[in-house]
């Protein structure tokens, strides 16, 4: 499928990773509806867009709530007349500290955003993507958190993005060919994730002060988020599943199934006739 001519929808598209999706969308002929908590940063965002010769639409969204991605997609459609591409972006992070000493009303943010908001634009899009018989793409926004690094002062952030690759692994197999699956995993990016605090809804204890310095000088050094539009533009425009785009996340990988080989060879090594318990060859001979 071509990106020329076709209609995007893109959550959290209103600053970072998200805006620069949009302007790449755009740059590759795709109309781009542009989804944000933060009316006024959709709105800049879709002026942007729509000067790059597509059209544009701004709408005010909060994928933590199902009716309010339900809004975005007739939105979408009724302005577009269809949608072909759904990203996935929008995402939050929260004030750095252990586990142990988070609330719970972080917990019910963070997942609220990060998976149910997710889950709500795949319960919302993929029906109308089948329905339309149509070749469509969804991109979520997972993290480099998915492959395996553990990264201190995060862990629920780690863990939402450790559901999304979980998530969307699952769903390329249960959706007709005619839709494709893209997972985005990237490393450090030069974004406003760390303000996150200062967007969050009253739902979940209301906006916060940010004095997270140490997330700012760090996503200031990360890669641009305009060079990591481009590399998942090219892949998603390839068919690919897994996007990835800071180098050194193989290392990431390489430790944590290092560390699976050797539990299993350890623990369960295999033996002839072991595949009995595999669950996926029980469900295929059913």
């Amino acid at each position: 499928m071509e990106f020329e001519g076709s209609s995007s929808v893109v959550t959290g598209g209103g600053n970072g990773i998200g805006r620069a999706l949009c302007l790449e969308l755009a740059k590759h002929g795709s109309n781009v509806a542009v989804s944000d908590i933060e009316l006024a940063s959709a709105e800049s965002v879709a002026a942007e867009v729509e000067a790059l010769g597509v059209k544009a639409m701004a709408i005010q969204t909060d994928v933590a709530s199902e009716d309010s991605v339900t809004s975005l997609a007739d939105s979408a459609w009724n302005g577009f007349g269809s949608v072909d591409i759904l990203v996935n972006n929008a995402g939050v992070v929260p004030p750095t500290g252990p586990l142990f000493a988070t609330s719970a009303a972080d917990f019910d943010w963070i997942f609220s955003v990060n998976v149910g908001g997710v889950m709500n634009g795949i319960r919302t899009f993929i029906p109308r993507f089948i329905e339309a018989g149509r070749p469509a793409r969804v991109l979520t926004t997972a993290s480099e958190h998915s492959l395996g690094i553990a990264h201190l002062g995060v862990g629920l952030y780690t863990a939402s993005k450790h559901a999304l690759l979980g998530l969307s692994d699952v769903l390329r197999r249960e959706v007709p060919e005619h839709i494709q699956i893209s997972v985005l995993c990237p490393g450090l990016v030069d974004s406003t994730l760390w303000k996150a605090l200062e967007r969050r809804q009253d739902s979940f204890g209301g906006a916060g002060e940010v004095s997270d310095t140490v997330g700012a000088f760090m996503q200031h050094i990360g890669m641009s988020a305009g060079e990591v539009a481009q590399r998942t533009i090219a892949e998603l425009s390839k068919g690919t599943f897994l996007i990835v785009t800071h180098p050194h996340g193989i290392e990431l990988a390489r430790e944590r199934w290092d560390s699976i080989n050797a539990a299993f060879s350890e623990q369960a090594p295999r033996f002839e006739g072991d595949e009995k318990w595999d669950l996926n060859r029980i469900q295929a001979s059913q």
